[in-house]
């Protein structure tokens, strides 16, 4: 891949590649998008991730959205990353790591004591790159029924 690939802040303009994106990936990893349902959070990303101390970042390839992270808040002291997810054709150039390196670094700007996240066992990729990040499993500290893995970085 050309050096075109880079993370920015998630803007309005990118709502509809986004979905585009998310709808082609998780296809790809045999799940259904619902923005009605399930991922209702995607319909709207100023309330739910930046209005309160939230954040969203895409991998724009070319002006095409080919990757996404968000961190939203869980508590005042704790925050949750969300929606990571990358497109097959950008594995093995970093772009992952780098997504959750700006998701750590917004939620230790933003004045959280840690990150959590949920997962599934399928994800080992994303489980092994979370353990290399610094983080560690800890019990179950929400409702998802989707997750299996639960883990935490202290900041």
């Amino acid at each position: 891949m050309p050096a075109t690939n880079y993370i920015r802040r998630y803007r309005p303009v990118d709502h509809e590649g986004l979905l585009a994106f998310l709808d082609h990936t998780l296809q790809e990893l045999g799940r259904e998008f619902l923005p009605d349902g399930k991922d209702a959070d995607i319909r709207d990303l100023d309330r739910v991730y930046l209005k309160d101390r939230g954040f969203f970042h895409v991998v724009d390839h070319e002006g095409k959205i080919c990757g996404c992270v968000g961190v939203r808040k869980f508590s005042n002291e704790v925050a949750d990353l969300k929606r990571l997810y990358l497109g097959r054709e950008f594995y093995g150039l970093g772009l992952g790591q780098a997504l959750c390196t700006a998701a750590i670094e917004d939620a230790r700007g933003s004045g959280y004591k840690s990150l959590r996240l949920a997962t599934t066992a399928k994800s080992q990729a994303a489980v092994a790159l979370f353990g290399k990040l610094g983080f560690h499993e800890i019990p179950r500290y929400n409702s998802d029924p989707f997750a299996e893995i639960f883990m935490e970085k202290l900041l």
